[in-house]
């Protein structure tokens, strides 16, 4: 297997923003349509592997698996960061009939991704995300590369998928609902269909409107509150101090307060910038 440094190729940067702006598509039209962001970062994999088996010497370098990293990379971040970075917080002016704030707003959320990136990356294999974990999307990526590796079977599959992608497009039939279910996760999606029946059965069998009493939105600022009492509880535990990580304590406490200036720093800028 061939290394290469994929910064010196003006190819696999246009690969990447292919990918990226595909990813973003992706995401914009999944959350807008039925409420939810899949995760894409195989389909980046193996269109990789897909150009590795094209004949040409220009494609040769997709064989390496650092590119085709970089590519599950760049549409995964790029699919979750449009949707749920970008698109969702710009909604909530629009909702509340502000307009006139969804472009410094923009501004101020895409600034907080660009922090939320640099933290996770600060926080990866720490206790609070130890990279022992199980990571299924990511390991399922990394089984994807590791087998296309090995043969391009499923780089075709995807051209297959794509194929029948159009197809049903054409027949208006929602396809893209179709194939979150196959790379969406289990509990999300099982929680995401409990949902949606509740929603449409509510009313007429118990007379209840559960979106007009706020329910869904509580919930789901329940789990948010739930997951940063995880968060601050592992910080604070001595239990996990058992695990291998290659970063300690004092470099989390470090990162999440580097975290919380630059936060208050975007807050303030958009606060002035908003006319507050």
């Amino acid at each position: 297997m061939e290394r290469v440094n994929p910064i010196r190729h003006v190819g696999v940067a246009l690969v990447l923003i292919f990918l990226s702006i595909a990813g973003a598509i992706i995401g914009i039209q999944l959350i807008t349509t039925i409420g939810v962001t899949p995760n894409t970062s195989i389909i980046g994999a193996l269109f990789a592997m897909l150009l590795a088996r094209i004949p040409l010497q220009a494609f040769r370098r997709y064989r390496s698996i650092e590119i085709q990293n970089l590519a599950q990379t760049a549409i995964s971040s790029a699919t979750f960061g449009a949707a749920n970075s970008l698109l969702m917080p710009i909604a909530v002016p629009w909702a509340l009939g502000e307009p006139q704030l969804v472009l410094p707003l923009f501004c101020g959320v895409s600034a907080a991704m660009l922090l939320d990136a640099w933290l996770l990356y600060r926080l990866f294999d720490t206790r609070v995300f130890p990279a022992s974990n199980a990571w299924p999307p990511g390991v399922a990526a990394a089984e994807a590369i590791k087998a296309g590796d090995k043969g391009g079977r499923q780089a075709w599959l995807l051209v297959a998928g794509i194929a029948g992608g159009v197809v049903g497009a054409m027949l208006k039939i929602p396809m893209s609902a179709f194939g979150t279910a196959f790379i969406g996760n289990i509990w999300a999606l099982s929680m995401l269909g409990i949902g949606f029946l509740l929603r449409a059965y509510a009313q007429p069998v118990a007379g209840i409107d559960i979106n007009a009493l706020y329910i869904p939105h509580g919930v789901m600022v329940g789990a948010g509150l739930v997951a940063l009492i995880q968060v601050v509880m592992v910080i604070r535990s001595r239990k996990n101090d058992a695990l291998t990580v290659s970063r300690n304590g004092n470099e989390v406490q470090r990162a999440l307060g580097v975290g919380s200036v630059g936060y208050i720093v975007i807050s303030a800028l958009l606060a002035l910038a908003g006319g507050l």
